[in-house]
């Protein structure tokens, strides 16, 4: 979304996804104990995280033979519920050098510096001097507490529409990082160039996987349709859409996304495609009503009407509302995320009055109208 509102206005964003090396098992305890504090967190609880870790060991066992017992006195514990919960605290103060430093990328009265989620990061600029200094005060930061950034497997990429590539030189205490056309983060592919046709191509290839996998099962009489079907749904399907809900396609995705998923079901039923059984009738006999774009479709407008309804506090919303400066860019406008919902509901999707109403961003104004409800109550 991000991408998609900068490159509307043919602006470039400079970003580095940079990864921690061992990043759960570095935290610094003392550093995490100081951290809670500054927090107000209550000192009943902090006391109480602190027994967790107190006089914590381990060892190594090497073909059944168990070495001698040491302390462990870095890290959180590995599955443990607060772990999480600790360590996103811990990075949050790693950002204290970049929130007093006037950088990142501006959309109205926003300023986005830096995208968390656990130990996957991305620092984002609008120019690579700046992304440079932002880089190296959070590799300075990191560094403090006692944190290490592998250069290795750190990235470098540059949003832009130009097919000319911009050159991005950052460098980590005199290391050269990558610079990429596409990197995978979070699971989903970005490419330079804002378009979403890599994620999809890789979501194809890996449904495309799992058929192949799951060939020999979902073909197996000894395997009830029932079951056959539930493998299908929670293995396949997940595959399939993972991410699906933000993305801007072209029509020629819908086919081949929906045929990934009818190779699974005719090899479900013991078809092929010189038996000429319609799609329609494969479907039925499986018990779905929707193919797999429609669902997709779906789980967009569930997204959208996810979005819509976020409290003004939240991230995604402030992103999704704000707007950046500067002149649209020559050429055909690209298909913006609220052009596919449009679509979608023009062609009918959304048949429910009420469901079109809580959707459709694009031909009515939801604060307005929220506003409107909350004046004519106070005037009753």
């Amino acid at each position: 979304m991000i991408a998609e509102k900068f490159l509307a206005k043919n602006q470039k964003i400079f970003c580095a996804f940079m990864d921690l090396e061992k990043a759960y098992d570095r935290v610094d305890r003392d550093v995490l104990w100081q951290t809670l504090n500054a927090f107000r967190l209550s000192a009943g609880l902090i006391q109480a995280l602190k027994s967790l870790y107190r006089d914590s060991s381990a060892c190594v066992r090497i073909n059944g033979v168990y070495s001698d017992w040491f302390g462990i006195h870095k890290g959180v514990r590995q599955g443990c519920v607060a772990s999480p919960w600790l360590f996103n605290l811990f990075m949050d103060s790693c950002l204290e050098n970049l929130k007093v430093e006037e950088c990142g990328l501006r959309m109205d009265e926003l300023t986005i510096k830096c995208l968390l989620y656990a130990d996957d990061q991305v620092i984002l600029a609008s120019s690579a001097a700046e992304l440079q200094m932002m880089v190296t005060l959070m590799n300075r930061s990191l560094k403090e507490r006692g944190m290490k950034v592998n250069a290795s497997k750190t990235k470098v990429m540059v949003f832009e529409r130009d097919e000319s590539k911009t050159v991005c030189e950052i460098r980590i205490e005199g290391e050269l990082i990558e610079q990429v056309d596409e990197f995978i983060y979070l699971g989903c592919v970005f490419s330079r160039d804002g378009r979403y046709d890599k994620d999809i191509e890789r979501r194809l290839n890996a449904g495309n996987k799992v058929n192949g996998a799951l060939h020999s099962i979902v073909k197996s009489q000894n395997v009830s349709k029932k079951a056959r079907m539930a493998i299908h749904i929670a293995v396949l399907v997940p595959t399939l859409t993972y991410g699906s809900e933000s993305w801007v396609w072209r029509k020629k995705h819908e086919s081949r996304i929906n045929a990934v998923e009818m190779r699974s079901l005719r090899s479900m039923l013991g078809l092929n495609l010189s038996d000429r059984v319609r799609n329609c009738v494969i479907k039925e006999e499986c018990g779905l009503q929707d193919d797999a774009v429609t669902r997709i479709k779906k789980g967009m407008l569930r997204w959208f009407g996810h979005v819509e309804r976020m409290n003004a506090e939240r991230l995604t919303k402030q992103i999704y509302v704000a707007e950046v400066n500067g002149r649209v860019g020559k050429g055909r406008p690209r298909r913006k995320f609220v052009d596919q919902i449009g679509d979608i509901l023009k062609m009918g999707q959304i048949k429910s009055t009420l469901n079109r109403r809580a959707c459709m961003r694009r031909y009515m104004d939801v604060e307005e109208a929220r506003k409107v409800c909350q004046d004519r109550a106070k005037s009753l």
